[in-house]
């Protein structure tokens, strides 16, 4: 007997193939980010600048691991999320004294609507890193075009030092200068001259017995205060940075607290830059931070993330992703990743998945047996931390002797909540992510020696997207089986989702009688990322917010693309047998309006009213997919060919024939059973299709 399930998901995985579209429809701090050519994005110590409808990022090039200065690299967007490489627009051939492996630092541009020039402000240290501790300029007429480098020189006097810098540009035009001096244990705001190449004054010096030691900054000003965010002198290292506020540059400063989660180093991040993004609504203020990763620059990711402020006080809360609309300035959170689920960890290079050897407290790869032993929880402790904890043993994973050295090995052991058991899971792609420790300024587990051998070690390295270094998570629940088609029941109603006629239109998705019909019969298919597609298969048509973040907004159907952040579902246990449906881009849940038990009644996303709210609970009901052609939609014309190819379940072709009306596919003359159908017009793929002919 043919097993339907498994012999049309595996020769519909034959048949289509996914297209790389390279869009980010949100913002991932510390993420994999990648400009619209496919390259990583390459700008540490940056900021954001913007220009009428555009928006300019750029940073220091490290993309070759290097500490030594090779250029400045210029990014725009009309939309802070996808990013167009348009120059580099300082390199090291520029100028003789940007040669020969200086060392260029934290490059800062301000632009001047009066002269129309861009000026960039830069840390400079030669050769002889941190002894020399000069400002440098350079001015362009263009941000995207190379800048012409002018000088370097200590500021106001030969014995005031300046070492991480910043700029910022006042209400009224007004520029200054911000630098951490006297060995960073002061800093300085210093006002520029009207064209914003030379310094006119000091305007505030802060102490360090105030507590304004510091490294990394940048100010923001909201409601007629200005908050100053700070970082404390750890070197690369992460800390957990801190605000001032005051009424004036120039003081008094008020000490306010640390602006990120308590004891996170402000999510391993520190303040390089600050945004205020003017939208046609609301004000937006982001947080823009270096994660450093130290001896592996390249790996070193930027950490965005909206600014809060009320009255005096200032937070910058953590997103897993978050929604911004660069044109009105509204942002919104997106759902938090992996929440509190058991997944298998499978070794991309040898298809060996993650277990405690025995006898031992090392993790290990092994041969895949379904054991408890190789199940892994991982649990989303917010602010950007994850918990992974092993299911027959209880313990976590842990780096030996809280190493950040490559090499160390990866361990299970008792949680205590400390640095070495936390850890980032990041995205690389193709349904891949990575581990980074988070204690180890940007260390990833890997596969020691890219072993391909069961019982082989788990050690830290630097991350270099290495096969041996990505991991495939895959869940493993007993209600819901990747592949598998159910009805999926509203616990406060006992009615079920039902797409009916919908196909993608603005008509919601209800909820009706369980009939095990069409529209009501969904196939979810895990992909890899936390996340699930709900798809009617008879249709391919899958469940989509349309992109929506609005309270009760409808939800209906569109075409397939399991690539958008509207089609991708979390789905989180409540209690046995039921379960929350949130969507990705709005991190809002599946709710059966009002309660209701009406027939008919939409089933719209709504904000999550805790796990008591039933009429926000689904089951998941085993049901046979539904075997029918639905009506198509054909372009018909003068130069439109459609040809159909229709299939037995192992593959083989039974008949090919042109048609002209997606009725002719339900006259096949086959005899009864179940067919697969491949229709093409003028050689594209439209559709594919079950058959059942009786």
């Amino acid at each position: 007997m043919v097993d339907f399930n498994v012999k049309t998901t595996f020769f519909f995985l034959l048949l289509i193939v996914s297209q790389v579209t390279g869009l980010h429809e949100t913002i991932v701090p510390g993420g994999d980010w990648r400009d619209t050519d496919g390259n990583l994005v390459a700008t540490t110590e940056g900021g954001f600048l913007q220009v009428g409808d555009t928006f300019y990022l750029w940073g220091m090039d490290r993309s070759a691991d290097n500490y030594e200065f090779v250029a400045v690299n210029c990014y725009s967007s009309t939309d802070m999320k996808n990013w167009k490489f348009e120059n580099k627009i300082l390199k090291k051939s520029t100028h003789a004294d940007l040669d020969g492996g200086v060392v260029v630092e934290r490059a800062k541009i301000l632009h001047n609507e009066n002269t129309g020039k861009f000026v960039m402000w830069m840390h400079y240290e030669g050769h002889d890193a941190y002894t020399m501790a000069h400002v440098a300029y350079a001015t362009s007429s263009s941000i995207t075009e190379e800048f012409t480098f002018h000088d370097h020189f200590r500021p106001l006097k030969s014995d005031i030092d300046s070492r991480d810098l910043n700029v910022y540009k006042d209400d009224d035009g007004k520029a200054y200068l911000i630098i951490s001096t006297n060995t960073n244990s002061r800093v300085r705001i210093l006002l520029l001259d009207d064209t914003y190449t030379s310094i006119v004054k000091e305007v505030f010096c802060g102490y360090a017995s105030s507590g304004m030691e510091c490294e990394g900054h940048g100010i923001i000003k909201s409601g007629g205060i200005y908050f100053w965010l700070m970082s404390l002198c750890t070197g690369w290292d992460f800390n957990d940075n801190h605000y001032f506020y005051a009424r004036s540059l120039e003081g008094p400063w008020e000490k306010g607290g640390k602006i990120a989660t308590s004891n996170t180093h402000t999510y391993e991040s520190q303040v390089g830059f600050t945004l205020t993004l003017r939208g046609s609504k609301q004000t937006a203020f982001i947080f823009m931070g270096d994660r450093w990763s130290t001896r592996n620059f390249g790996k070193t990711r930027l950490v965005l993330l909206p600014i809060v402020t009320n009255g005096t006080s200032l937070s910058v809360p953590w997103y897993d992703e978050w929604n911004l609309d660069a044109k009105t300035g509204e942002w919104s959170p997106c759902a938090k990743k992996f929440i509190n689920n058991n997944y298998t960890i499978t070794a991309k290079h040898s298809g060996l998945v993650l277990g405690i050897k025995s006898g031992s407290n090392d993790v290990v790869q092994q041969i895949p047996d379904g054991s408890e032993n190789q199940i892994w929880n991982i649990e989303n402790r917010g602010a950007s931390h994850f918990k992974i904890t092993n299911i027959a043993s209880g313990k976590s994973f842990d780096v030996s002797d809280e190493s950040r050295e490559p090499g160390a090995k990866l361990l299970q052991w008792d949680w205590k909540d400390s640095y070495n058991q936390k850890w980032h899971i990041i995205d690389c792609g193709e349904g891949y992510h990575r581990f980074v420790s988070v204690n180890t300024l940007g260390k990833t587990i890997e596969i020691e020696n890219s072993s391909k051998y069961e019982e082989a070690n788990v050690v830290l390295g630097n991350f270099d997207y290495k096969d041996n270094q990505l991991w495939r998570l895959t869940a493993v629940n007993p209600d819901i089986v990747s592949g598998s088609t159910y009805m999926i029941e509203n616990r406060e109603s006992g009615k079920v989702i039902d797409a009916g006629s919908v196909t993608g239109s603005s008509d919601p998705v209800i909820q009706s009688t369980p009939l095990e019909k069409a529209g009501q019969v969904w196939e979810l298919n895990d992909l890899y990322n936390g996340y699930y597609t709900l798809t009617l298969p008879n249709r391919s048509q899958t469940l989509d917010n349309s992109y929506k973040i609005e309270e009760g907004a409808y939800v209906t159907t569109a075409d397939s693309d399991e690539k958008k952040y509207a089609q991708q579902w979390q789905i989180v246990k409540v209690t046995d047998n039921y379960y929350k449906i949130i969507n990705r881009f709005s991190g809002k849940v599946l709710d059966n309006r009002n309660g209701s038990s009406s027939e008919g009644n939409p089933v719209i996303q709504y904000s999550d009213n805790a796990s008591e709210s039933s009429n926000q609970q689904w089951k998941f009901i085993p049901a046979d997919p539904v075997n029918v052609i639905p009506s198509v939609n054909i372009n018909r014309n003068r130069n439109t060919v459609i040809y159909s190819t229709i299939y037995d379940l192992n593959g083989k072709v039974l008949k090919q024939k042109y048609m002209n009306s997606s009725k002719m596919l339900a006259k096949s003359g086959l005899p009864g059973g179940v067919y697969l159908v491949k229709a093409s017009q003028n050689g594209k793929v439209i559709f594919h299709r079950i058959l059942h002919t009786d």
